[in-house]
């Protein structure tokens, strides 16, 4: 991949995802905010492709973009729309929320700056010195390597985290409507 083509590919990729993610936190409409999630689950999409991993590219488009989006889309139709709407968008707490986001990209700069500085690292990212390495990077048999063999038992707790907050919802949800 020649320099110019490829970063600006990616910084536009990067670019697109931040403010797709910063307008559907935004939007007061909430069918709104859900499309410009769209927007950006299709950008981290892209960005997965330009590391040459097609299959977590593919995996993002269709359980997110596609299975995950559309659980929100019926959330949303269970909620009270014009309710929502009326309300005031942000609470008392949006300061602190924008002083800790600044604070994050002030941190991960900072990072950034210190890894150049201090080691005299050759300028390329991390994702591309793996795929440089090991061209299987993100392949399907990669990914079930990596998920069945070291990372099992993590994948598995995680799984039980999943199943036990929804076990948690429905009892909640229960005993609401009982009472």
């Amino acid at each position: 991949m020649t320099f110019p083509v490829a970063q600006t590919i990616f910084y536009y990729l990067a670019a697109a995802s931040i403010a797709s993610a910063t307008l559907a936190v935004t939007r007061k409409n909430p069918v709104h905010s859900m499309l410009w999630i769209l927007a950006l689950f299709m950008h981290v999409a892209g960005i997965f492709l330009q590391l040459d991993a097609e299959f977590l590219a593919a995996v993002q488009i269709i359980v997110y973009a596609g299975a995950i989006l559309i659980f929100y889309l019926f959330v949303l139709m269970l909620l009270d729309l014009p309710g929502e709407e009326a309300r005031p968008r942000f609470g008392r707490h949006w300061p602190v929320a924008a002083v800790g986001a600044l604070g994050m990209v002030v941190l991960a700069w900072l990072a950034q700056i210190q890894t150049l500085n201090s080691a005299q690292v050759e300028v390329v990212s991390a994702p591309a010195r793996v795929v440089a390495k090991d061209p299987s990077f993100g392949s399907l048999s990669a990914v079930g390597t990596a998920l069945f063999g070291p990372f099992a038992l993590p994948f598995e707790m995680a799984s039980l985290v999943l199943l036990a907050a929804i076990v948690g919802a429905v009892v909640l949800a229960r005993r609401k409507a009982g009472s």
